[in-house]
């Protein structure tokens, strides 16, 4: 008997192989569908496992660990970046925060303007029939007079 199983078997950095949950449920499935005495065995021959990796994996599966886990991968695949994914999203954040200042800016000179504005307005419009004399030359109560004015006291 066998067993050919469509989940390929990876590698990590270091050489050894690692099973993805695929390959462990079909093993699984093989496993349980083995009834002749020696079928077990010639399957745990057949794609170099031991019985201890089996019984490890007979017992993830009964607590319920291949479904938890093959849930949070589906969960993970949805979120996963790509390089080019992340390169777009640092592009747009660095993007934004230029916009931001470039906002800020604006609206701190559309404030400075409009109070240079208010203020060249107000001396526009100021009835003010006496002529102007240097407050340097004014007396004192020509200087109160003109502070109150002006409201500078």
């Amino acid at each position: 008997m066998s067993t050919q199983i469509s989940a390929p078997v990876g590698r990590t950095s270091s050489g050894r192989r690692a099973f993805t949950i695929a390959f462990r449920l079909e093993f699984l499935q093989a496993w349980d569908a083995c009834t002749a005495r020696g079928d077990k065995t010639r399957l745990l021959r057949e794609h170099q496992l031991t019985r201890n990796t089996v019984l490890r994996w007979l017992q993830a599966r009964d607590r319920g660990e291949f479904t938890t886990s093959m849930v949070a991968t589906a969960d993970g695949s949805r979120s996963r970046m790509d390089n080019k994914d992340r390169a777009e999203l640092a592009r747009l954040k660095a993007e934004n925060t230029h916009l931001r200042d470039k906002v800020a800016q604006a609206e701190a000179a559309q404030e400075i303007l409009g109070k240079a504005f208010g203020l060249l307005d107000q001396t526009l419009q100021s009835p003010d029939p006496a002529p102007q004399i240097p407050p340097a030359l004014m007396s004192l109560e020509q200087y109160r007079d003109w502070l109150d004015t002006y409201t500078l006291s």
